[in-house]
């Protein structure tokens, strides 16, 4: 019996599949305009998606404010900006950013300097124009986001329309745009588009290129997203695999060895910047301190559940950003950023429980279980802690993953209706009334704080979708249907977005030109303290600049002068250690570990951690009218020089066991490290060579008459610094007995030094600084910084950077097929 040809059968076996699985082409009619945006919907995209950002961002791109904010979101003016100036000002100097002497008393910034590729756009705006460059590094990511989610959407399969869409929702979605406001979450919100569009590549074409790339990228901009981001990709490709018509085991082992190879890859490409991230995470307070959420979120039961508050705001938050309350004025659970940040437009809520109705029964399961996995850390929050490692209670990255499966679902059900299947009435009518019962529903914890004219938008917005969808069941034209909602899906996120972001207190252009905020009368006396005197100094304010909401303690990076403030979410770990021994902060007090106030409080530690001027706006205080001279005043700004300034690199020649320095009061702990060295080491034998401190030389009344004694003393032996710069100091020295060298620099791994041209790694002395043993004569001394595993790290880099150039030309040539899936298994 003579067989049929495969085609033939492959023909009949395509004739049995279900009419729901069919194009169904005489159900409805297509515009010629169709073709068209079937051809350029990639173009459409960005042409709405410039529409939408020029309509909302209008004040900013003209520069009458900068996206820059004062009210909850003023992490972008106490944190960001701050270190995008610090930065770009080393850049100008032709300094790499390894180390910085502006944050707090001295930190490691590599990690916070160039791990974030779209800074760089903001560089490019110089460095007197930089905050005109924010909204622009913003708008940059909206529209590379918006075509990386096109081509995803287009390997998805679905319509153009249905693209289009999605990269609207998705671009001007609650994470993005909310989540902008801090930067660095925008990032993310790029970055997991990129992977999911890399994975797709390879899942659909077998082109792997893209995703170590895309890997490189997030681990390189935050290592813990590894983590977060590779979870939630192995959840969407079980999804993808076993939702589709024929999951095959052996695709599935194939497809799963290419992803762990291909990260394996980005992980090696990443080694410089990941090394440089995870030593600042662990070198943190928060992380390699004690200063951890961890036991009190770990002592949460597993099943127990929010606040009305919590569940309330979750579900408002879905429906808008600004429900309840925009930026500072949110009234919902925790605050506008760390509440979910998962609104993705209304559509998506008609549509997503449509997918039950239209899909196969294997990809029902396959969402059904999704959804499932999501909403258990939402209804219990003891999950959602497990999922960030019991590090933190917020939602954060963790929003995006909501709105993005919500948002597919969606648009898997609007691409069966283009292909011809039909809305189902009665469930998008119950989907309609139960979300306007939530939206009605009399909460105790929410009545009088819901925005009742936004929540009649957004009846109206439902209302429309409705209609809409509705006549799909009867207009032949589906794709015109298609096209209403295009434009009302625009409209919405047009005025969602518009209120999140021009409804909040921003920074404007004029007050830049007004001397105020960072542009205050600080900038002139700083420049005439740096244009008169070449030395290391450190500067105190009695006064903030910054005019967010918040307390300012980055002042010093962008108004170029060294403080000993810090407000940063991974201070260093021995200078909050110093602080928190000092009794100028509470142990285990997470919040104080990120707003540092230095030595602000302390004077005498002032002194002693090289502060030369202070900058006052208030009357002088007595010490400052006693040991300082009165230099200047320019407009409302006093300076002040210190009479008994101590040079960084002065020497001790008696030493004080840290057990028994601890036990002192805080007063005592002030006077005695003017007198001895503190030693931390038991095995230093070298130090304790020195004189041993006699604690009955501490005076009830540490008098003045005492004070100037010691300073003496201490300025008695100094290092003559010849050369200063951020990661570098040398300098001479010459003593007439054994003493010990002391940076006020807290200590960390990745300093090193030279005495005479020997190599000699510093002491952790003075509870958490630098110190060397000298013998008596005459000394070169070189202090350097070089982060950790900083060049072989590079080299790794490098080495991946390599292989992953030799794959692409192996891979060309066609002789390596080691990422690829053959044909047959596709």
């Amino acid at each position: 019996m003579k067989k049929k040809p495969v085609q033939q059968q492959q023909k009949k076996t395509v004739t049995k599949a279900p009419a729901r699985d069919k194009p169904k082409t005489t159900a409805y009619k297509s515009f010629v305009a169709d073709a068209y945006v079937e051809k350029y919907g990639l173009w459409f995209t960005l042409g709405l998606v410039v529409l939408l950002i020029g309509v909302i961002f209008h004040r900013f791109i003209t520069g009458e404010f900068y996206y820059l904010f004062k009210d909850i979101g003023s992490d972008s003016l106490n944190g960001w900006f701050p270190q995008i100036v610090h930065v770009s000002r080393s850049l100008t100097e032709h300094t790499f950013p390894l180390w910085s002497h502006a944050q707090g008393m001295g930190q490691n910034t590599m990690a916070q300097s160039i791990t974030d590729p779209f800074t760089f756009i903001i560089y490019l705006f110089g460095p007197d124009n930089l905050e005109t460059g924010m909204v622009w590094m913003e708008i940059s990511k909206i529209i590379l986001t918006a075509s990386v989610l096109y081509g995803f959407f287009r390997l998805w399969k679905l319509s153009s329309h249905a693209a289009i869409i999605g990269a609207l929702l998705y671009c001007f979605g609650g994470f993005m745009i909310v989540g902008g406001g801090w930067s660095i979450f925008s990032t993310e919100a790029f970055f997991l588009s990129l992977l999911l569009f890399s994975f797709e590549l390879l899942y659909r074409k077998n082109a792997w290129y893209l995703f170590p790339i895309a890997v490189t990228l997030i681990i390189s901009h935050q290592p813990v997203n590894l983590y977060l981001y590779g979870l939630f990709l192995v959840c969407y490709f079980l999804f993808r695999h076993f939702s589709s018509d024929t999951p095959r085991w052996s695709r599935f082992w194939k497809l799963s060895l290419q992803m762990a190879g291909l990260s394996l890859l980005g992980i090696v490409i990443s080694a410089f910047l990941l090394t440089s991230q995870m030593q600042l995470l662990l070198d943190s307070p928060r992380v390699g301190g004690n200063s951890s959420h961890t036991a009190k979120l770990l002592s949460t039961p597993v099943f127990s559940t929010g606040e009305d508050i919590y569940y309330a705001t979750a579900f408002f938050r879905l429906m808008s950003n600004d429900l309840l309350g925009n930026g500072s004025n949110f009234k919902g659970w925790y605050n506008y950023l760390e509440a979910p940040m998962w609104y993705i437009g209304l559509l998506p809520l008609l549509l997503m429980p449509q997918v039950f109705i239209f899909g196969t029964r294997r990809k029902k399961i396959a969402y059904g279980i999704f959804f499932l996995v999501l909403m258990i850390p939402v209804i219990f929050p003891f999950f959602r802690y497990a999922v960030w490692l019991f590090t933190g209670d917020y939602y954060r990255g963790f929003s995006v993953f909501y709105s993005l499966l919500i948002l597919l679902a969606a648009l898997d059900v609007l691409n069966e209706i283009l292909k011809g299947s039909k809305v189902n009435l009665y469930l998008l009518g119950a989907t309609l009334l139960i979300l306007l019962a939530a939206l009605f529903y009399p909460y105790e914890s929410t009545k009088n704080i819901i925005d009742k004219d936004l929540r009649s938008v957004i009846v109206n917005f439902l209302l429309i979708y409705t209609v809409l969808l509705s006549l799909s069941r009867f207009i032949p034209q589906r794709s015109l249907v298609v096209a209403g909602l295009v434009v009302a899906v625009a409209i919405e996120m047009g005025y969602m977005t518009y209120k999140t972001v021009n409804d909040r207190v921003v920074l404007p252009e004029a007050e830049k030109k007004q001397r105020a905020g960072y542009y205050d009368y600080t900038v002139d006396a700083i420049k005439f303290i740096n244009d008169n005197d070449k030395q290391f100094f450190r500067v105190n304010k009695d006064f903030q600049s910054n005019p967010a909401m918040h307390f300012s303690m980055n002042d010093a990076k962008v108004q170029g002068y060294y403080g000993t403030m810090s407000y940063s979410s991974f201070n260093q770990k021995y200078y909050i250690r110093f602080m928190e021994e000092m009794n100028i902060i509470s142990k285990g007090r997470e919040h104080q570990t990120r707003w540092a106030w230095g030595l602000a409080t302390r004077p005498l530690l002032q002194n002693w951690a090289s502060t030369k001027y202070q900058l006052c706006k208030k009357p002088a205080p007595m010490l400052v009218k006693f040991s300082y001279d009165s230099i200047g005043r320019f407009g409302n700004v006093s300076v002040f020089r210190n009479k008994h300034f101590l040079p960084l690199g002065f020497t001790y020649d008696t030493y004080v066991e840290k057990e028994s320095f601890l036990k002192a009061s805080p007063n005592k702990k002030d006077q005695i490290i003017q007198q001895a060295l503190v030693v931390e080491d038991p095995n230093d034998q070298e130090a304790r060579s020195l004189n041993p401190f006699d604690f009955r030389d501490t005076a009830a009344v540490y008098t003045f008459d005492l004070f100037n004694r010691d300073v003496k003393n201490r300025k008695q032996d100094t290092l003559a610094i010849t050369r200063f710069s951020a990661n570098r100091i040398t300098g001479t020295i010459a003593l007439e007995q054994k003493k010990v060298l002391f940076f006020s620099i807290p200590y960390d791994k990745g300093w090193h030094g030279r005495i005479d041209g020997k190599a000699v790694e510093p002491m952790l002395c003075n509870i958490g600084f630098l110190g060397f043993v000298l013998e008596p004569g005459s000394h070169q001394v070189e202090l350097y910084y070089s982060p950790p595993y900083f060049l072989q790290s590079l080299y790794i880099s490098i080495g991946g950077i390599l292989i992953y150039l030799l794959l692409v030309i192996l891979r060309r040539s066609n002789k390596i097929h080691l990422f690829t899936v053959k044909p047959g298994e596709q």
